[in-house]
């Protein structure tokens, strides 16, 4: 299960599903629930995303789970998007819903042991700050079943160098907390006891500045980094500008 608990204004968003804390369907629609449920809340400004036990910090989708026995017709509905009111049975395909959230509050990942296939995915595309432990490894198996495409749905070329990215994606093999500090996949490689203590830390201080500061902030990079000079400072000034305008803004006065 995921769990969303809260300490001031910092949320824990805690996966825990024994023994190496797996995705599956259900857990899939609980994940993007208990994000929408971070990024709407007013008093929540920074979130940590960690797991229980020493194994996984997640170990990807439940390959043994049986798949759902869809028609072609429910497949093409699944495949175009889900509504608010469909479940878990009727679309099965959360993840997606998940990863096309709109991003309005910094997520730290605290990562102690494999971090592989659906679990890297989440951590490239949801988090923007991560600290592993030396235990931490990291992975796309899924060249092994045959599947491609990690490189695309992880957007690995805006993230660490082709070299890298080929090299996981192209053997499938697990790569070490050293490779991935090396290659930015993590900001940080801390002592396992000091994993939880340092993303609070973190968290801590980024909670200290304006909601509307770090929203801007996340916005401001995802809608700027495939434009030009010239327009990226267009799009910035405005932010800014309105940002300023909300932060100064003093209240009516009484009648």
């Amino acid at each position: 299960m995921i769990r969303l608990e809260r300490t001031g204004a910092v949320a824990h968003i805690v996966l825990d599903n024994p023994p190496v804390n797996v995705f599956d369907a259900s857990i899939h629609k609980q994940f993007h629930d208990t994000l929408r449920a971070f990024y709407s809340d007013p008093s929540l400004k920074v979130g940590i995303w960690r797991s229980t036990g020493d194994r996984a910090f997640c170990a990807g989708d439940d390959i043994k789970s049986p798949r759902p026995d869809l028609s072609q017709s429910e497949m093409i509905n699944r495949h175009f998007g889900a509504t608010a009111d469909q479940s878990v049975e009727t679309y099965p395909g959360w993840e997606r819903e998940t990863l096309r959230l709109v991003q309005t509050k910094p997520l730290i990942a605290a990562v102690h042991g494999a971090c592989v296939g659906q679990g890297l995915l989440y951590m490239l595309m949801m988090t923007q700050l991560r600290i592993a432990t030396p235990a931490a490894k990291f992975g796309f198996p899924e060249i092994t079943h045959g599947m491609g495409g990690a490189a695309g749905a992880s957007q690995m070329a805006q993230q660490i160098p082709y070299t890298a990215a080929m090299q996981m994606v192209l053997t499938g093999e697990l790569m070490d907390a050293e490779f991935a500090l090396r290659n930015s996949l993590v900001n940080e490689v801390v002592a396992s006891e000091e994993l939880l203590p340092r993303a609070v830390e973190l968290a801590e201080r980024i909670a200290g500045f304006p909601a509307l500061a770090l929203q801007v902030e996340l916005q401001a990079y995802e809608r700027t980094r495939h434009l030009n000079r010239d327009m990226a400072l267009d799009v910035v000034e405005d932010m800014y500008r309105l940002q300023r305008l909300a932060f100064d803004a003093k209240p009516p006065l009484s009648e």
